[in-house]
């Protein structure tokens, strides 16, 4: 067995199954009652024959976003992690990263060496369950997602759409429809992605036409 999987097994997988993931290969998976997915990523880098070297990555997909970028579909599978609006890496303590003297990128990197092996998973494991599932959880409500991603695009939650897209994405099924028809006008005034007008139009005219009379 790989060394991240025999890990993942080992430390990984009791927290996140707890929490009402499901496993697949090293890809976890959540889905809310309106099928908004979450998923967690451990990604092996092959830079270090003395360590196994790893990111640990949470997505947020938003069924909105997911049916967005699968328009061109009758029919679209379940969401995965490339309909992502939102990204978070784990940074991990110092004794467990890579480059801990990093100001970039490979900051982010989780490894250890044989000897390390159950004290960092012990520690990610942690990390997991106290800290960040609840936290990732939590940004599943789009409300309180868009009001992170909104002000700081570029914090520990990445922005993977500009603040337009953002906002039409996770406010188009919930919002007042007049408010978001001003929200799609205004983009479209500012030369927004034409596809992008079009599929929000769309979307808000099935909600209006659905709506109570």
């Amino acid at each position: 067995m790989d060394r991240l999987d025999g890990f993942i097994k080992k430390h990984v997988a009791s927290p996140m199954r707890a929490s009402g993931f499901s496993k697949k290969g090293r890809v976890f998976r959540f889905a809310n009652l309106r099928n908004d997915h979450l998923f967690m990523e451990l990604e092996r880098h092959s830079v270090d024959p003395e360590k196994c070297v790893f990111d640990v990555h949470f997505w947020i997909v938003p069924l909105s976003h997911w049916e967005f970028v699968n328009r061109q579909y009758v029919k679209s599978s379940a969401p995965d992690i490339s309909g992502a609006l939102v990204t978070f890496s784990v940074i991990p303590p110092t004794r467990f990263a890579y480059e801990p003297e990093d100001d970039g990128p490979f900051r982010s990197r989780w490894a250890f060496a044989d000897p390390q092996e159950d004290s960092c998973g012990e520690e990610l494991a942690r990390r997991l369950e106290y800290t960040f599932i609840p936290q990732m959880m939590r940004l599943l409500d789009r409300e309180a997602l868009l009001r992170e991603i909104l002000p700081n695009p570029n914090g520990e939650l990445v922005r993977l759409r500009n603040a337009v897209t953002s906002e039409i994405m996770l406010r188009i099924d919930d919002a007042p429809i007049e408010s978001v028809q001003a929200l799609v006008d205004k983009a479209e005034m500012g030369g927004e992605f034409l596809p992008l007008i079009q599929w929000a139009r769309q979307r808000l005219a099935r909600r209006s036409s659905n709506a109570p009379q």
